[in-house]
């Protein structure tokens, strides 16, 4: 008998067919894909219409600021708890529960009669995403098992991402030029309503086995320290870095992030497993997104801004001018991202894409006041190269160090790290761009002679300020005055600018020390065991 063993020990083992997932999962990319584009234009197309809401809805300036922010501070802060909604309670469930939600939040703000009103609006609509955003990625991972095909599949879910943020600005740009500005959320109800139904037909649920019950007070700490960070980042240009507000909001961020930490160590079922990022696979993946996110947020936000109010861009010519580009490349570079994954590996991939980010704030340096918009378009085209190429992999990676099981806290952790990159971009490197442009301003202001320095007060403050005055002006001195303040911005704008590319390749070098040679794929390796032990029986 001990024989006979010892023979069918040494018969080589019979092939294992390749799981490659669900039968349909090309069909519930599709409707994903779909849910990525609805949701993401949905944030995007409302920045086209802020200036309308000013002379419709009589918004100032920091009511418009919180009708976006409001967004992105739930969002930020809900998504850990969304994801592990889903964990729990069933990721199909958390995804049709979002885009419910998102419906009845579009049809509110659509019916809004002012400020306050759209604000709570966007404010619940950022509930929504928070259940549906981590839902999407968690359920591509479990769809697809086989490698090659998860990867491409990924890939495919980051240019949806990009494609939706973009194409937004141009949508909202046309409905307003026929319609008011209503008609940017109307435009998405049938579309959000098609979804649903098609969520409900082809999307599988899955869930976590082994989540026992919901962390109900991890949730809430994970909740309270995100939103206070992502809000003291916000707001930190406006109140001063070092206020009371902005100091108290970053005290209790960090208060309740500790309270996280120790509640997640001590409890027995834990909304994340805090033994995740362990893997340097995860965690280094992750903060290499983050040093990407806040270059390009900023970078492109700074260019934006410029092509505006210094170049003289109309919203919807902005937005063609910077959407164009960058969709452009996107739609060839990223299907290909998949091969440049496998032949190359995914630490040199994220190293490259996050370098690459950098040489397109460098190259966005060389724009001036009257310079041509190949300038500026050469650099939109580089920054699309560098997304295309470092998001499905930095993905990739992040999904796949974590088993199918667990895909909703990685999930969580790559939208959590992509939003705090953005508001991290955007404060930080605003705010150097405008220190930037009040020093240049104070010393060109001299040359305005037909204005008094008493004209000229506030106006030092920010770009916008001096176009507000600027506007107030005759023809001849609206455009001396516009000449030093777009001189000025372009000034601060490449101080931010090599800044940015500074923090880009400083990620660059952190991915190609931290990020493992060897990417270990967690569900495939489970696979294996499974296989090998079925074999052995």
């Amino acid at each position: 008998m001990q024989k006979l063993s010892t023979i069918h020990a040494k018969l080589p083992s019979m092939p294992q067919p390749t799981d490659f997932g669900h039968p349909r999962r090309w069909l519930v990319l599709v409707v994903l894909c779909l849910v990525l584009i609805t949701i993401t234009m949905q944030v995007s197309i409302l920045n086209t219409a802020l200036p309308t809401l000013v002379r419709e809805l009589g918004a100032s300036d920091a009511q418009l600021q919180w009708i976006v922010n409001s967004y992105i501070v739930v969002l930020a802060g809900l998504t850990l708890t969304g994801a592990a909604v889903g964990d729990k309670y069933g990721r199909k469930k958390a995804l049709i529960l979002g885009l419910s939600i998102t419906v009845a939040t579009v049809a509110g703000a659509s019916v809004a009669t002012n400020p306050a009103q759209l604000i709570i609006w966007r404010t619940l609509m950022g509930v929504g995403a928070a259940l549906t955003m981590p839902a999407t990625l968690s359920i591509l991972v479990n769809v697809f098992r086989e490698a090659n095909e998860r990867r491409k599949a990924i890939a495919y879910w980051s240019l949806m991402n990009a494609i939706g943020a973009f194409i937004g600005p141009i949508t909202g740009g046309l409905l307003l030029a026929w319609f008011s500005w209503q008609a940017c959320f109307v435009v998405n109800l049938p579309i959000l309503l098609v979804t649903i139904v098609l969520c409900a037909i082809y999307i599988p649920d899955s869930k976590d086995p082994f989540t026992a019950k919901f962390d109900l007070l991890g949730a809430l700490f994970s909740t309270i320290a995100l939103a206070t960070f992502i809000w003291s980042v916000i707001e930190g240009p406006g109140h001063g870095w070092t206020s009371m507000p902005i100091l108290s909001g970053f005290t209790t961020a960090i208060l309740f992030a500790m309270l996280f930490f120790w509640w997640e160590n001590h409890t027995e079922n834990p909304m994340f497993e805090l033994s995740l990022m362990k893997s340097p696979q995860l965690s280094a993946a992750a903060l290499t997104l983050t040093f990407a996110f806040i270059a390009m947020s900023g970078a492109m936000f700074l260019a934006t801004i410029s092509l505006q109010l210094v170049k003289g861009y109309s919203p919807l010519q902005a937005a063609i001018a910077t959407s164009g580009p960058i969709v452009l490349v996107n739609i060839l570079v990223v299907p290909r991202a998949p091969w440049i994954m496998q032949r190359f590996g995914l630490r040199k991939t994220i190293a490259f894409g996050t370098a690459m980010t950098g040489v397109s704030a460098l190259s966005m340096t060389v724009t001036t006041t009257t310079s041509p918009y190949w300038m500026l378009g050469l650099g939109f085209a580089f920054m699309a190269t560098s997304f295309s190429v470092f998001m499905p992999a930095s993905t990739e990676a992040m999904m796949t160090a974590v088993s199918p099981e667990k895909a909703g806290g990685a999930s969580a952790l790559n939208q959590i790290t992509r939003q705090s990159g953005q508001a991290l971009g955007i404060a930080l490197l605003g705010g150097i761009a405008t220190v930037g442009f009040q020093h240049r301003f104070s010393q060109d202001s001299s040359t305005l002679t037909s204005l008094t320095p008493e004209q000229l007060h506030g106006a030092d403050a920010s770009l916008s300020a001096a176009v507000q005055l600027a506007d107030t002006l005759p023809v001849d001195i609206h455009n001396s005055l516009m000449e030093v303040a777009g001189a000025s911005y372009i000034y601060g704008m490449r101080i931010a600018l090599v800044l940015a590319a500074v923090l880009a390749f400083i990620g660059a070098i952190y991915a190609v020390k931290a990020i493992p040679s060897r990417i270990s794929h967690a569900g495939d390796e489970q696979r294996n065991m499974n296989e090998s032990e079925n074999v052995t029986k």
